[in-house]
């Protein structure tokens, strides 16, 4: 399309204006001529012929001057038209009805990285993704058998032979001199492609089998997933508009949450493990990781949190625990958290010079038991009498089993004075022993049962663990060898003070 294109009337055409124009020309043109001075005095008939010339002379420059003015309105109006349609952000093109391109915008030869020459008269189904062209060809049929405006989406094709997304826009024109033609609106929508594709894996990972919630700047919750009211309990109506601190268990301190948020404010990020609370009052371990999302201008526009039940694991590493460092018949430390026990108790005998004890406890009699009444019936004497000794001691002391029917206990914090420190372990000795001296009931039959005690007092750093256990057994020794159901001490000096 070019500017010549555009009709112009012939600044000499000469127009019959209506009726009324001709009588406001008519009376304007002999005002005009009133003002023009005259000529020569002609003859009465010649100055009347001469008069209507001069008028109707008039008429005539004042239509030029309104076509001409007419002329520029059009000029402009072409040229606004052009701009428009050349410039336009969307591509513009007229299709034949065989489908060829009769007229297509520089815009639309951009979008399609060609030269507009070399896209006249071409076929528009060669422009179009071979995987679209069968759309491409329903969609012209049913534009033109059933005109209105349709819109269709495809692939077209880069001159380089690339392709991008298309939307078409188009409408047949019936009005044409040619014959009908399709009118096409081309817009480029391969970021809306790009964003939409995002946006639906985005949604796909947000409906994932991890909880997720998504908080404003101030952690007030705005959306949340499936997962989040599976694992909760909690539904969206019930935690939107409201903070993540509804879940909390109380396991963990103000201060876990400050470090958390200064963590998260510092680095954008933080990840850790915690317990939390469903709705139906349950506990469970969660690992937790929270992301900020940054706003072009650097702040943050929102949390991201996403998280996973950990509790499953959280229980066998419990379990774990238990097996490597407690009996699994009576629960209480084993050997292996004994000696950490003891080690502990030497440092902190050592830093407040008061003196602490490590006894040794056998049951007197029990391969006697096992052998007549069966494990079954020694185990239930084993878990009884580990009641007994734990009802026994003080609250921050340990009791252990080694296995079979040895136990140890731990006594920290006695007397700084070695003679105080005796009387205090002989005197809880005695307490246990008489606790572990009263009958029980194992199988429907009474039992009594008796134990030897062996004592090794310490006091800081001087002996170590297996020294101190390795002296409570001698102990122990001496106490089954005094006739049983007795306390012994291994320093002979202490023994005799007891006499």
């Amino acid at each position: 399309m070019n500017k010549s294109a555009v009709p112009i009337p012939s600044l000499g055409a000469k127009r019959t204006p209506p009726s009324s124009a001709k009588s406001q020309l008519r009376a304007k043109a002999e005002a005009v001529l009133v003002l023009t001075p005259p000529a020569k005095a002609p003859p009465p008939s010649v100055e009347r012929l001469l008069h209507e010339l001069q008028v109707h002379q008039i008429e005539l420059e004042m239509q030029n001057d309104a076509l001409r003015q007419t002329q520029r309105a059009l000029e402009e109006s072409r040229d606004r038209y052009l701009d428009l349609y050349e410039f336009a952000p969307v591509g513009y093109l007229t299709l034949t009805d065989t489908g060829l391109v009769e007229e297509i915008s520089l815009t639309a030869a951009a979008l399609l990285k060609e030269d507009r020459n070399a896209l006249l008269n071409r076929h528009f189904s060669h422009l179009v993704a071979p995987k679209d062209r069968e759309q491409w060809h329903l969609h012209f049929q049913q534009a033109f058998h059933r005109g209105g405006k349709k819109t269709c989406e495809l692939a077209l094709l880069h001159g380089d032979g690339t392709t991008f997304d298309a939307c078409l826009d188009t409408r047949l024109n019936t009005e044409g001199a040619a014959g009908p033609a399709l009118r096409v609106t081309l817009t480029n929508i391969t970021m809306r492609k790009q964003i939409e594709e995002e946006l639906r894996i985005a949604s796909i990972a947000f409906e994932s089998q991890e909880g997720m919630i998504v908080t404003d700047p101030n952690g007030i919750i705005l959306r949340v997933n499936r997962a989040f009211t599976q694992l909760t309990g909690f539904g969206p109506e019930e935690v939107i508009g409201r903070k993540p601190s509804r879940l909390r268990s109380g396991r963990q301190d103000k201060e876990f949450y400050r470090q958390m948020w200064q963590t998260l404010i510092a680095t954008k990020y933080w990840q850790g493990e915690l317990w939390n609370r469903r709705k139906n009052g349950e506990l469970y371990a969660e690992w937790l990781t929270i992301s900020a999302v940054i706003a072009p201008d650097g702040g943050t526009s929102h949390y991201i949190g996403a998280f996973s039940e950990i509790t499953e694991i959280k229980e066998a590493e419990a379990k774990i625990h238990r097996l490597a460092y407690y009996d699994p018949l009576t629960n209480l430390p084993n050997r292996r958290l004994l000696h950490d026990r003891i080690g502990q108790a030497l440092v902190g005998s050592s830093r407040s010079g008061h003196h602490g004890a490590v006894v040794f406890l056998d049951l007197d009699n029990f391969k006697t038991l096992n052998d007549t009444r069966g494990h079954d019936v020694g185990d239930q004497l084993l878990v009884e009498m580990a009641k007994r000794i734990q009802a026994n001691v003080r609250g921050g002391d340990t009791v252990a089993r080694l296995g079979g029917d040895e136990f140890v206990l731990i006594f920290e914090d006695l007397s700084a004075d070695a003679r105080e420190a005796t009387a205090q372990i002989t005197f809880l000795g005695e307490k246990i022993r008489l606790a572990i001296a009263q009958p029980c009931i194992l199988g429907g039959h009474d039992f009594h049962c008796t134990g030897s005690f062996g004592v090794a007092l310490c006091r800081g750093q001087e002996d170590s663990v297996t020294t101190l256990l390795k002296n409570a057994d001698v102990a122990m020794y001496k106490a089954k060898s005094a006739g049983r159901n007795t306390l012994r001490f291994f320093d002979p000096t202490m023994q005799a003070s007891m006499n």
